[in-house]
């Protein structure tokens, strides 16, 4: 049976299957990944890997040590503060386990992702309905209140993609340090606002966990890597509640490769911020109200009396272009959708039809 809306982006198998679209005529707008692709080096690191039949017949370091390096360079943080994985769930779960979270308060909407992965680790949900009129902004001063020892935030924030100030978090991290709070904390974007980022202040705080994404900035999501940032102790926690080896070798040396290219990030911040500025101003054109994200996605809000449901589905027929259908976003209004940017392509109305 073929899921009529996918749980995720980036499903063009099953969008494919529904529609009876061949996979590469359609254009996926409803992943939030680099449209430039990765680093030129990623690529010549697995050619030249691949060369190297130890890559294959020898298990990965179970140490990870060239890996968490290259990611503490590039995040600004020590070793022995990183905890690597094969995606952000595996990371998530562990420090529920690690950490013993009994109630963790769920701002909504959110990735579906994160109430799955409260539920299947028995964590009690005490939800948090944010409001579209304030462009789903946290209010940390609201967010203190109730009988949580977690709090589970992203920035920016998915799927709005607005984001929170550093000075904003990092007090409200240490308010809920005085609560015996724990900030778990999603930046799997703040790429594009790194000057926003909470990760190098990790050791600073013992109730601080940040969780970070690799493949979606830099282009390689089918590598699956992912790394959260804690309190030296705390990351030991984490690795104990992980299993072996969670990321292949031939990950860990694309990963490294892609982290050793300073140039590639400012080049996409730059691209990504022009091409945020010309598709809001296209969409506001036509009437499609987008909201104010700091991320590579916008998340649009149609005109009263056209169906969300109805849009997205000419949009693949009629375009082959497969934006996010938000329905699966709790407490989303509804006509809203989900873009990424995209190289520039002339946006043309399709409002009526």
């Amino acid at each position: 049976m073929i899921e009529l809306v996918p749980l995720h982006g980036g499903q063009m198998r099953q969008i494919s299957e529904r529609f009876n679209i061949p996979s590469p005529q359609l254009i996926d707008f409803s992943a939030n990944i680099n449209p430039d692709g990765p680093p030129a080096a990623v690529l010549s690191t697995l050619r030249t890997s691949l060369e190297d039949i130890s890559i294959l017949n020898a298990y990965p370091d179970l140490e990870q040590v060239g890996l968490k390096q290259a990611i503490a360079d590039y995040a600004g943080v020590h070793s022995k503060n990183i905890v690597a994985a094969n995606g952000f769930i595996p990371l998530l779960e562990s420090a529920l386990r690690a950490l013993k979270i009994k109630r963790c308060l769920l701002p909504v909407p959110a990735f579906v992702e994160y109430r799955r992965s409260l539920e299947r680790a028995g964590v009690e949900i005490e939800r948090h309905i944010l409001s579209s009129d304030s462009n789903f902004c946290y209010d940390v001063d609201v967010l203190m209140h109730g009988k949580h020892d977690a709090v589970l935030l992203a920035n920016p924030q998915n799927p709005s993609g607005v984001l929170t100030r550093r000075d904003v978090l990092l007090q409200f991290v240490a308010d809920c340090s005085d609560r015996n709070i724990t900030v778990l904390l999603d930046e799997a974007f703040i790429d594009y606002a790194p000057a926003d980022s909470l990760t190098p202040d990790v050791e600073r705080f013992e109730n601080l966990i940040v969780f970070r994404s690799v493949t979606k900035f830099h282009g390689i999501p089918g590598l699956r890597v992912a790394y959260a940032a804690a309190n030296q102790a705390i990351a030991r926690a984490l690795d104990e509640n992980l299993p072996p080896w969670p990321i292949t070798t031939l990950a860990s040396c694309a990963v490294i490769s892609a982290l050793a290219e300073p140039s590639f990030a400012e080049c996409t911040r730059l691209h990504n911020d022009e091409r945020r500025a010309r598709v809001s101003a296209e969409l506001d054109a036509l009437g499609i109200h987008s909201y104010p994200s700091a991320a590579n996605f916008l998340l649009l809000r149609l005109p009263e009396g056209v169906s969300a449901e109805r849009f997205w589905e000419h949009m693949i027929i009629e375009h082959h272009m497969v934006l996010r259908d938000c329905s699966n976003y709790e407490t989303l209004p509804s006509r809203h959708l989900r873009t990424r940017y995209a190289r520039r392509r002339k946006i043309t109305s399709s409002l009526e039809q």
